[in-house]
């Protein structure tokens, strides 16, 4: 019955907006829009592989029929991207790289975290920093995107300061998950400036699944 709802809820939302922009959209952006509620909907499902894929698809099919408009926002992001990246690291080194794809695993052995700026359509990361040999007392991981799905694991010794922002999707800390539209979490662990060690991350993506947690 509840799935019944859901279904229906996305018909309708799907109709209203034929019958909203039917005069200023083409077919194939309606039918890109109807992709994108199923993986937004197949997201909520719990279903988060598919969904992604399903958004991945949508966005696939707007790029065709608005090449110049999301080109402009791509633009846009990146744009923002490294003026951000700059104010975060006040000047000091760090790697910057924009890639197309990203994949990022530090979950099985010792690893020494750098300052970085990433950019990337779809990213991929799972990185434990208990197993971590930091460099320096202060570090800043910026990460910023179109998709994208982090998983990252603190000691709880580490003074945290987190900034993540998505257009839609998850946000979960602590085991305690948020999940919607324009979804916004802020935390700084407390004794923070006091730490030995320190870390700064800052995420923004367009549609994302992040989880944080403290070990």
């Amino acid at each position: 019955m509840k799935t019944q709802k859901r279904t229906w809820a996305i018909v309708l939302i799907a109709a209203g907006m034929l019958m909203l922009l039917g005069r200023w959209i083409s077919p194939l952006s309606l039918v890109a829009l109807l992709v994108l509620c199923y993986g937004i909907y197949t997201l909520r499902a719990g279903r988060i592989s598919f969904g992604y894929k399903a958004l991945a698809i949508g966005m696939g099919l707007l790029l065709l029929d608005h090449i110049v408009m999301l080109l402009g926002g791509l633009l846009l992001s990146v744009g923002i991207f490294y003026a951000r990246a700059r104010e975060l690291h006040e000047g000091r080194p760090y790697g910057r790289r924009l890639e197309i794809a990203s994949q990022l695993h530090r979950e099985h052995e010792a690893w020494v975290p750098e300052p970085v700026s990433l950019w990337h359509l779809v990213g991929d990361l799972n990185c434990d920093f208990s197993l971590a040999l930091p460099a320096e007392p202060d570090t800043v991981i910026h990460l910023q995107g179109v998709i994208g799905d982090a998983d990252l694991t603190f000691p709880e010794e580490y003074g945290l300061e987190l900034d993540v922002f998505l257009g839609y999707g998850k946000v979960s800390f602590d085991g305690k998950g948020r999940s919607g539209m324009l979804n916004k979490f802020v935390w700084r662990s407390p004794g923070y400036e006091l730490s030995e060690q320190k870390v700064r991350v800052v995420l923004a993506y367009a549609a994302g699944d992040v989880t944080i947690r403290m070990n």
